[in-house]
């Protein structure tokens, strides 16, 4: 993001479709016409107000507008649990460091981990049959697996 100049060339080639342009700029929101301080009376604007900007998430950077945006698996949440278990000097344990969609994702469908441990719950979807990538034809190496839904059960297979 940082060496991001806005050609569009990543979001014309990447397979998936999942790079979008941010058109928005919310770093300088303040300045926007109608947030402008009152001509009239001493009221401020509504980004300009201190309580108003501490709703914004000082977690997640702001990036400016004109740069490509993609899922980037909650990096702040990720690193934030690393230092925890760095500070306690021991190892990340499974289900502590969570993505925001995997949090609110009320019926559990959506797990996140490490995969090279043999004891978590997204190694143990991963060896799963059902589990498969997209674009895994053409060799994209996608960290990402999806569970197919079984529609066609076929009864004389049952045990």
């Amino acid at each position: 993001y940082n060496r991001c100049i806005g050609t569009r060339y990543c979001a014309n080639n990447c397979p998936y479709k999942v790079r979008r342009l941010n058109w928005y700029d919310y770093t300088t929101a303040d300045l926007f016409p109608w947030n402008e301080t009152n001509k009239v009376g001493n009221e401020t604007g509504y980004y300009a107000d201190d309580l108003v900007r501490m709703v914004l998430n000082p977690d997640v950077t702001v990036r400016s507008r004109g740069v490509i945006e993609k899922c980037s698996f909650c990096v702040q949440r990720l690193q934030e649990a690393k230092l925890k278990a760095k500070v306690e000097s021991r190892r990340l344990r499974d289900g502590e460091a969570n993505v925001a969609c995997a949090t609110a994702c009320a019926s559990g469908c959506i797990t996140f981990g490490d995969m090279n441990d043999k004891g978590s719950q997204v190694y143990a979807k991963n060896t799963d049959d059902r589990n498969y990538k997209v674009l895994e034809e053409v060799n994209t190496q996608s960290s990402v697996g999806y569970l197919m839904k079984v529609t066609n059960k076929n009864i004389n297979l049952e045990a």
